[in-house]
């Protein structure tokens, strides 16, 4: 989850504009997602994709600008990118075009690559031709994974739906006892709390009452 919204509660609520919104603040756990909904009729693969490309292409070649003119005050301000800043720069290096169609797919560096493009001057118009296939390409893989793994799974859990029952039913068993066992617990620890509180009162009381006999 981001910022702990639930991906599949903002689908539901507020559809493709939740793609859009996410996919430019995030990344692909919500298109995997509305790929799987796709499958089962809720959305249109075709707009999914659509919402993808244009959140993250619109990201990253804001990135890019951002780190054109202002790149070194980012890395600056957001140590968690700066962090990584020093790989990108050898993947840029070496690798400076696939990188740009692929930087979406490699962990690690996908946020501050676009930034670190920025500052190492590459040429506008080719980040924007290949930024542009590259989250064209993205969309479409992710989207296109959700379907097919919700297509999948659906198949999977009418061949085995009996096996499916047998497994919810133990992990139900399972969630109980646990949650019982926890409860143990919590009422042991709150009775030895307990225990212990009155036991220091009734020293605390035997003590007075020597303190007064001695008197």
């Amino acid at each position: 989850m981001f910022f702990g919204l639930d991906p599949l509660v903002l689908l539901h609520n507020y559809g493709y504009l939740t793609i859009l919104i996410w996919t430019f603040l995030e990344g692909e756990t919500v298109v995997i997602i509305a790929g799987v909904l796709a499958q089962q009729g809720y959305m249109d693969p075709k707009f999914i994709a659509l919402c993808a490309f244009c959140g993250s292409c619109t990201s990253d070649q804001l990135m890019f600008l951002l780190g054109k003119c202002k790149g070194a005050a980012v890395l600056s301000r957001f140590p968690k990118l700066a962090r990584n800043a020093d790989r990108a720069e050898h993947l840029i290096r070496r690798y400076e075009t696939p990188l740009i169609l692929g930087f979406r797919f490699v962990y690690g560096v996908r946020n501050v690559t676009p930034i670190m493009l920025g500052i190492n001057k590459v040429n506008h118009l080719k980040f924007l031709i290949l930024n542009v296939i590259g989250a064209g390409t993205w969309a479409l893989t992710f989207t296109w994974g959700g379907f097919f793994f919700g297509k999948l799974f659906e198949e999977f859990m009418q061949k085995a739906s009996h096996v499916a029952f047998y497994i919810l039913a133990v992990a139900a068993v399972l969630a109980s006892l646990i949650w019982y066992i926890r409860q143990r617990r919590r009422s042991q620890e709150l009775m030895r709390i307990i225990e212990e509180n009155n036991a220091r009162g009734r020293a605390s009381q035997n003590s007075g009452s020597m303190e007064h006999k001695d008197h």
